[in-house]
């Protein structure tokens, strides 16, 4: 997407953040799980200028994280997170996996983490420019193990969405 394509992504987002705060909490929370979890990405995202502002809350960023993460590993995998922009939430994966109850991928994200040496802090070795680049960090590790075994998880999206609702004072902020 280029910046023109992001401007324009970034204002229809924020047109449909504000219909959703004008639900209210009690609205938002009588959505079907999926519209549900549209309503919760699409706020996340436009409290979020940057994750590592002080003024979100813990929950927003735990919500916005596994968003990102969500979306990246399954449209590409756990080596597409890295390379995208996204990649700026993986300090937070972590923890944010702990504290919507997602165990095994937390386990899963962890022990990948930590067999290949990767610092979520500093994944500038991640950075790409063409798809030579990017090819080439598909075969950095062994990524297809953890995709598939990822991708066997039937809760995650789940476990965001209840973990959303639970904390819908925390992540709805007027």
């Amino acid at each position: 997407m280029g910046i023109l394509g992001t401007i324009i992504y970034n204002i229809k987002n924020m047109k449909k953040a504000k219909k959703y705060r004008t639900m209210g909490k009690a609205g938002l929370l009588d959505l079907r799980d999926e519209e549900f979890y549209d309503a919760i990405e699409c706020i996340c995202e436009d409290a979020v200028y940057d994750i590592n502002e002080t003024k979100l809350t813990d929950e927003q960023k735990i919500v916005y994280s596994l968003n990102k993460f969500e979306a990246e590993v399954n449209n590409g995998g756990l080596c597409q997170f890295f390379v995208n922009s996204s990649s700026e939430c993986a300090p937070y994966i972590s923890k944010a996996l702990a504290a919507v109850g997602a165990i095994e991928i937390k386990t899963l994200f962890d022990n990948f983490i930590n067999e290949n040496n990767i610092d979520v802090n500093d994944l500038s070795s991640f950075k790409i420019s063409n798809i030579d680049e990017y090819e080439a960090q598909t075969e950095r590790f062994g990524f297809d193990g953890f995709d598939d075994r990822f991708y066997q998880d039937e809760n995650f999206h789940q476990q965001i969405i209840d973990y959303s609702r639970k904390h819908i004072e925390q992540l709805i902020i007027n």
